[in-house]
This record gives C-alpha cells, sequence and structure tokens, in this order.
C-alpha cells in the first residue's frame, strides 16, 4: 500500500515513508564500527527487508553490546516500523469505511431523522412560529413522509403534516378577512395542495377553493407579473436569486392548474418560460462571485422537475450538465466543511444547507453513490446536535424561523436512506410531466453556453 525509499548517498541512509512526514529517518552509518557492513544494511532496507536488517542489528550487538549507534539505530528502525504498522492499519481502517455503502449508515440516519423531525415539529408547537414559516412547514414532513415505506414512519409524519395543516387553514381562514393580498393567496395555494396531497376533506374547506379562484382572478389577467414582480421580458433582468424565487412561484401557481385543483386564469409565462431563461444563464462555479445563489437555483430546478420530490427518481437525461454541476458543486462544499482557515468561515455557515441539498438531488437520481456523497451523508450526521436540529461549522443561531429550520429540514431530506421512488403521488407525477415535457421543449437537456 505505501512505500518505504531508500536514499543512499556516500554514508548517509535516510528511510521515507509516505505514511507521515515524522517517520522520516535520517541515520549516519559513517560512524558505526567497520564490521557492522552497513552497506549490508543499506541492501536489507532498499528491499524493504525490515526483519533482516534488524537482524544484522542484532548480530552486531553481539559483538559489540555496548555500541550506542547500533542501539539507536535498531530503536529508530524499530519505532519507525511500529509506527507505520499503525498508520498503516488507521489507513486501512478508514479506507474499509470510506467504501462502506449507504446501507451501512440506515440505521443511524433513521434515528437522526427521527430526532430531527420530532425537534422540528415542537419548534412549531408555537402558533407564530408556524405562521411565519406557514404551509411550506407542511412540506417538511409530507415531501418527505409521502416516500416512506408503510409503517410507524409514514404515520407519524403523516399525523405531524396533518397537524400543522388543520393549525394553519385556521389562521388562515381568519387572515381572510384582512384581505386576499399576494402573501395571503401563496399561503393559500400551498394548503390547498396539501388539504389534497394528505387526503383531508377539501369539501371541508370550500372557502379555500373559493378564496384561491377569486385571488387568481382578480389580477386581470397579469397572474404571475403581479405575483412574481416580474414580466415575461423582465425574466431577462432578474438575478439568479430572483429567478430561483420566481421559479417556486411558478410551481405553486402553475401546479394548481396542471394538476386540476382550480380553474386559474391564463398565465402569460410559467415554468416553460423560467426554465428556458435558466439556460440561458452561464453557469458559475465555485467559488466565483454568484456562485451561491447559482447553485441554489439549480437545485430547485431540480425540485421543479420532480415536485420537491414527489416523483423520483430524478432522470439525469433530463438535464446532464446539470446534475454534473451539482456534482462539482458538492466536491466545493464538502472542502468547505472540512477547511480550517477562517478565510472559509463565510462558507462554512452555510455548508449543512448547501450539502444536504446537493446530496439530496443527486440521491435522486437512484444511481450508486459516490464515495463523496458517501461521505457527505456521514459528515451530515456529525452535524447533529443534542436537541436534534443540524447545525453548519461557525453558523449563527438565527431569529428567522425559515433559516432556523432549513439546515435541519434538508439534512432530514438529504440521510432519508430509504425512500419508495416512485412516489405514490398522482399529483405530483402529473406536475413532474408536465415540468418534463417544459424542459424538453426548451432544450433543457443541452448545457448553457
Amino acid at each position: 500500500m505505501h512505500t518505504c525509499i531508500l536514499t543512499y548517498v556516500h554514508t548517509r541512509i535516510c528511510i521515507h515513508s509516505d505514511l507521515d512526514d515524522d517517520l522520516d529517518i535520517d541515520i549516519d552509518i559513517g560512524k558505526f564500527e567497520r564490521p557492522f557492513a552497513g552497506q549490508d544494511f543499506a541492501e536489507c532496507i532498499s528491499r524493504k527487508d525490515f526483519r533482516a536488517a534488524t537482524e544484522l542489528c542484532k548480530q552486531q550487538l553481539q559483538k559489540t553490546p555496548d555500541s550506542r549507534y547500533v542501539l539507536d539505530l535498531r530503536k529508530t528502525v524499530e519505532a519507525f516500523l511500529d509506527a507505520a504498522e499503525e498508520l498503516e492499519a488507521q489507513e486501512q481502517e478508514d479506507l474499509e469505511e470510506e467504501l462502506l455503502g449507504l446501507e451501512e449508515l440506515a440505521d443511524e440516519a433513521a434515528v437522526a431523522c427521527d430526532r430531527a423531525y420530532e425537534a422540528m415539529f415542537a419548534y412549531l408547537h408555537d402558533e407564530e412560529r408556524l405562521w411565519a414559516v406557514g404551509e411550506q412547514a407542511v412540506g417538511i414532513f409530507w415531501d418527505t413522509g409521502q416516500l416512506e415505506p408503510a409503517g410507524p414512519r409514514r404515520d407519524r409524519l403523516k399525523s405531524m403534516a396533518e397537524t400543522l395543516t388543520r393549525t394553519l387553514s385556521s389562521r388562515l381562514k381568519l387572515a381572510r378577512a384582512g384581505g386576499i393580498d399576494n402573501e395571503w393567496l401563496f399561503e393559500a395555494l400551498g394548503e390547498l395542495w396539501f388539504f389534497q396531497e394528505l387526503g383531508l376533506a377539501v369539501s371541508g374547506e370550500p372557502w379555500l377553493t373559493e378564496a384561491c379562484t377569486e385571488g387568481l382572478r382578480g389580477l386581470k389577467g397579469k397572474v404571475m407579473e403581479e405575483l412574481a414582480g416580474f414580466s415575461l421580458e423582465g425574466l431577462k433582468s432578474a438575478s439568479c436569486g430572483e429567478l430561483c424565487d420566481t421559479l417556486m412561484q411558478v410551481w405553486t401557481v402553475e401546479r394548481s392548474s396542471v394538476c386540476g385543483l382550480l380553474n386559474t386564469p391564463p398565465l402569460e409565462y410559467g415554468v416553460r418560460e423560467v426554465l428556458a431563461e435558466v439556460r440561458r444563464r452561464p453557469l458559475i462555479l465555485p467559488p466565483k462571485p454568484g456562485f451561491y445563489h447559482c447553485f441554489y437555483l439549480m437545485t430547485h430546478v431540480v425540485y421543479t422537475l420532480n415536485c420537491f420530490n414527489g416523483h423520483l427518481p430524478n432522470r439525469r437525461s433530463d438535464c446532464p450538465w446539470l446534475y454534473a454541476y451539482l456534482e462539482c458543486c458538492l466536491e466545493f462544499w464538502m472542502t468547505v466543511a472540512s477547511a480550517e482557515t477562517s478565510g472559509m468561515s463565510a462558507w462554512q455557515g452555510e455548508a449543512v444547507d448547501a450539502i444536504a441539498e446537493a446530496v439530496d438531488c443527486l440521491r435522486g437520481l437512484n444511481e450508486s453513490c459516490s464515495q463523496t456523497t458517501i461521505r457527505a451523508c456521514r459528515w451530515l450526521l456529525s452535524r447533529q446536535q443534542a436537541d436534534g436540529f443540524f447545525v453548519s461549522p461557525n453558523s449563527r443561531r438565527s431569529d428567522n424561523e425559515y433559516d432556523q429550520l432549513h439546515p435541519t429540514w434538508t439534512a432530514a431530506a438529504a440521510l432519508q436512506l430509504q425512500r419508495e421512488a416512485p412516489g405514490p403521488s398522482q399529483l405530483c407525477a402529473c406536475w413532474a410531466r408536465h415540468a418534463r415535457e417544459a424542459a424538453a421543449e426548451v432544450g433543457f437537456s443541452q448545457p448553457p453556453a
């Protein structure tokens, strides 16, 4: 596995090991008594025959028991061999651990996810916190819950999602008295979706469907421009961060129509046009300025195509360049995660969120996981705290509810190592077909310029 290299210059022998810099040995045999036969010793070392070299030391000590030089030589070689064996054993252990697949992490990951979900659910018991996060809080539990095999874990996640949906619905109904603005409408559309996904009796909440219909029709034909803040032409001027937000808003509105939840008015643009704009943008590699928002835009393109993992597996053929980009980004984020330099501290504060989203998207391909992905899962597990939350290195606890939950939310999704693909949701399957067709129409399988 490792090599020991002999350098013999005049009367000096240096034994080097690529195991560790501390194992280099520099021995001057010119000072040894002539009967020691230093050349023979050097030849033993060059053949890596350390047993023979040690035997030569033993023979010489029988002749000159008090020879300090031979005693030092034997001691040095023995110390080298002890250290080399220890390091080789450690490296072999690391290598074996590296070669382990995700299945060896499954039990540990399941326990970690259970702790994370219970911690987030307890956090959201506070209704003000729940209202601040809104309908996305339901997705924390049911986006993954619907992919769980039948059993207690799936039942628990569904119960959590149903509880949050009903609490939000009551709050939303009260808020309607203040008028239907854009923020209220997006919240209502999201809750309508989860009522359907969870199989709750939407007929028992007819006001929700009516209010969503009323709110969309009140936008007078410019639905997306008024909701997202960009006209179709204006998308060209949107930043990557703004384009990511717009993509999520388009998805929220358009899926209601595509999946038959509402009779929505015609949209002046939809996911097709936003994906076309995404493809016109050059990819920004790490750590160049703008990389951060470009990376998150690309993860959310994947989530748009699969309806936030509601319809797996992902298909590399849809956009091979995008998945290659995410693989490159994951390598960067893993370097950031293990860096000890202060210059990486700003990046490290986002490491859990970023690594989790990259892993989630790549694992969704249902391919053999790379060693980088396996290392990333192991690293994510190391970031769970005693309270069940996941925390990035050098991060500061945020007062913003969304920011407080997001690292744990994404980590739990990435660490769901056993999930059904495809999931059972017919709504998600309907949307995924629509989104993938839209991507194909704009040539999304071909990389940006």
